[in-house]
């Protein structure tokens, strides 16, 4: 096997990634708003461990600008 082979099998085959958390989804003027907080763990199927935990808060604003639509004209 090549080194990107054995690369792929440890990091990619051999992991899961489970996500859990919450998250507080409101319309405001012009788009959303979130908030929450996700809990992520990369766990190592083979050794049946956990490898990694992260605890991140989540605070996003997705605004959007006014969307005009053409209309063709009546003639």
């Amino acid at each position: 096997m090549s080194i990107v082979d054995d690369l792929v099998s440890n990091l990619i085959e051999r992991n899961a990634i489970r996500l859990n958390g919450n998250l507080n989804v409101s319309l405001v003027d012009g788009g959303l708003a979130i908030k929450g907080q996700v809990l992520a763990t990369l766990r190592d199927q083979k050794r049946n461990k956990d490898v990694l935990l992260i605890k991140a808060p989540v605070d996003a604003d997705v605004r959007v600008n006014d969307i005009v639509i053409p209309l063709p004209q009546n003639r």
